[in-house]
């Protein structure tokens, strides 16, 4: 749509993987060189790794297009395959027909004769599986005794892993031991550099037919492509894609960072892992060094607030109940309480209360009642008439 308005033949930033583009960056470049020199030199296994859109299909796809008419290949691109499944499509590519053995010593055989046939005119064989990390362990297994083909000098057949980093988990667990331990050679594909960045968008966009490639993204909104794409050429392409749809729809020959930022929020509306558009303003003070700050929680606050008002409480009660601490290790052992005794400045209020300090009355007897194990109520009173022979007196109501 937009191909004509920036003098391109072809959209420059098109999602599916094309040797034409291929654009190789320092990682990109050891990661091509490493499956070449697995091919040449035939050297069993090779492990390739890297994150969701880093650009491992379209380095396989660039490796396919590489490979002279001497070397066999097998692309399986979907490994989502039960163990059967697996050997019947690794049989059909093989001898280019549908095929489908009746035991898997019939299969085993016809592959190790086919791949002696093809050591013999200096062909190789290599299998590249990608998306890897989705095989199972059974096919896994399946995969390290197909390595096991080989003659006395080199390997019948080299094997080639991509897939996501979750694939060397799947590699480490206990049951794909032996097959871990037969990987020759290994790398991991890191995302561009704000270098390689630039490089890439120049390059992509000269193949698409730009005559002035830097003239069409402006350096403010290149450096916001890196660092919203975080260096993936995946998200990169979308971010660049739609930026220049953004372009085209108003009118502006010139890509600007504002422009790249709008496109960014566009695609991602709603998401709350996306990257923030703007840079983080430094705060006030930071960059020193200051040690871990350890409060209290507020709950944990509070909760101590409450011991401390609790314990006041019942210290006052007890200085002015008059209760020592003979007192209350006097009553340990006893029955249980049921009245608590009475300071003396509130017993002489009782025992004299206002409406009696006209005239005498019957003075105010306040008696603990105390509850045995056998279920009898003692009662003592201060003012027994007779302490030789004390008689249980029976309390006289209050007045008030």
């Amino acid at each position: 749509m937009y191909e004509a308005f920036f003098h391109l033949h072809e959209k420059p930033f098109a999602l599916t993987p094309s040797h034409r583009f291929l654009y190789l960056g320092e990682g990109h470049k050891e990661a091509f060189s490493l499956m070449r020199y697995g091919v040449v030199e035939r050297k069993g296994f090779i492990l390739l790794t890297g994150d969701v859109g880093t650009g491992k299909t379209t380095i396989v796809q660039s490796l396919l297009q590489s490979l002279s008419t001497d070397v066999e290949c097998i692309h399986i691109s979907n490994p989502l395959l039960s163990r059967e499944e697996f050997i019947d499509y690794v049989a059909s590519s093989t001898f280019k027909k549908r095929v489908h053995f009746r035991s898997k010593s019939d299969f085993l055989f016809e592959f190790e004769a086919h791949l002696k046939t093809a050591q013999q005119h200096q062909r190789a064989f290599i299998l590249i599986i990608d998306e890897a990390q989705t095989l199972s362990v059974e096919v896994l297994e399946e995969i390290r005794l197909l390595s096991n083909l080989e003659s006395s000098e080199e390997k019948l057949i080299n094997i080639f892993l991509v897939g996501q980093p979750e694939l060397i988990d799947r590699l480490r667990d206990p049951r794909c031991r032996a097959l871990y331990q037969r990987i020759a050679s290994r790398f991991h594909i890191r995302p561009l550099s704000p270098a390689d960045t630039k490089q890439y968008i120049t390059h992509r966009l000269r193949v698409a037919g730009a005559a002035n490639p830097p003239g069409i993204f402006t350096k403010q909104a290149v450096e916001a492509l890196h660092r919203l794409s975080r260096g993936i050429p995946r998200t990169l392409n979308v971010i660049a894609d739609n930026a220049l749809l953004l372009g085209y729809a108003r009118g502006k020959p010139k890509i600007s960072r504002e422009m790249v930022e709008e496109s960014y929020r566009d695609i991602h509306l709603g998401e709350a892992d996306a990257a923030p558009v703007e840079e983080i303003a430094p705060q006030p003070g930071a960059g020193r060094a200051e040690g871990p700050r350890t409060e209290p929680a507020p709950r944990l606050r509070r909760g101590f607030g409450w011991a401390f008002a609790s314990a006041a409480l019942l210290a006052a009660l007890i200085h002015l109940s008059g209760i020592t601490v003979f007192d209350l290790l006097e009553m340990r052992g006893r029955p249980t309480i049921s009245a608590v005794p009475v300071p003396p400045w509130l017993r002489d209020t009782l025992e004299h209360p206002a409406s009696d300090r006209a005239g005498p009355g019957p003075p105010l007897v306040i008696a603990p009642v105390a509850v045995g194990a056998g279920g009898r109520a003692a009662f003592e009173s201060e003012h027994s008439g007779d302490q030789s022979s004390p008689t249980p007196t029976t309390p006289t109501p209050n007045p008030l």
